[in-house]
């Protein structure tokens, strides 16, 4: 069968969970081409990746594993995408599971409706506390959608390589929620969007040692960074409304540094308020914080039709 998918995966000191991903991809009924990135390694991750590489090589698999000296997933991500030959590319990461059948479910998609240029799919969320929930894609309403709900996080969608190539790949810059300034640039350039519905067959396993981490405020910069890059996106295509629930966005972010009793919290609130104008949009936005600072969830879906 012809590889359509390359899968590619960047890896920095995972040398004790990354065998589990690779098992999960080992397991999978259908053989793609697959790009491994160390990217700066200090533990013993590169002899992981090379001896699962050389097994499989043995098994019929294409598996590449290169280095990326620069530091992030981003540009971990890009290095990987060099490698892809394939119509398409989908990005997973090192400490995350495929269940049974996804590639397989993925390929027949690609096969079945080959006129779009994204196919997602939901996810299954492992806590850290050991609970489990499920993060949603969204075929329709992108643009809302990633804002507040970060749709295009990593795993849940593949993409045609040269639409991702033309939409910028992965901004190396952008140490955190990379994939949500990723998705922005994606959703603005009007993608034809596909869901796969059904269980999901991807498990995301929480890390305490996670790039987005255990919470907001101690590296706000990260975070606030990835929002200002959203913003130019959005400048750049002239998405006024599309402005304006990036800034409650923002407000809602205030609010999460305050619940963890933040000064951050204040900084960011001044700024987003000093920015409006219209008393109107003034009083939504200190609603937003009030509510969510509070412990409220769901702002945005109960203010979207006044904004």
């Amino acid at each position: 069968m012809e590889s359509l998918l390359t899968v590619v995966i960047p890896v920095f000191n995972r040398e004790d969970i990354v065998g589990a991903t690779l098992e999960s991809l080992e397991r999978q009924g259908l053989k793609c081409p697959v790009v491994l990135v160390d990217n700066n390694s200090t533990d013993g991750t590169s002899k992981v990746l090379e001896h699962w590489a050389r097994k499989q090589d043995k098994a019929g698999w294409c598996i590449t594993v290169v280095k990326e000296t620069t530091a992030g997933a981003a540009a971990a991500r890009n290095r990987g995408l060099q490698e892809a030959d394939t119509p398409w590319v989908m990005f997973f990461d090192s400490d995350d599971l495929m269940l049974d059948g996804h590639l397989k479910r993925v390929h027949e998609a690609i096969v079945r409706y080959p006129d779009n240029d994204i196919i997602g799919w939901d996810v299954a969320v492992r806590r850290l506390d050991g609970s489990s929930a499920t993060r949603n894609f969204a075929d329709k309403d992108i643009m809302f959608r990633n804002i507040f709900n970060a749709i295009f996080s990593t795993l849940r969608y593949a993409v045609r390589t040269d639409f991702f190539r033309k939409a910028g790949a992965w901004n190396a810059k952008v140490l955190g929620w990379d994939d949500y300034e990723t998705g922005m640039r994606l959703a603005a350039e009007n993608p034809r969007v596909l869901k796969i519905h059904g269980q999901p067959t991807v498990l995301v396993v929480e890390q305490k040692k996670s790039i987005t981490g255990t919470d907001y405020s101690s590296e706000a910069q990260k975070w606030e960074y990835a929002l200002n890059c959203c913003e130019a996106t959005l400048r750049k295509y002239n998405l006024r409304k599309e402005l304006r629930w990036l800034e409650l966005r923002r407000m809602v972010l205030a609010a999460l540094y305050a619940r963890e009793k933040s000064p951050e919290a204040d900084r960011l609130y001044n700024e987003v308020m000093k920015r409006e104008h219209s008393q109107w949009h003034r009083l939504l936005l200190k609603t937003a914080y009030a509510y969510t600072s509070r412990g409220g969830r769901g702002i945005h879906i109960l203010l979207r039709p006044f904004i």
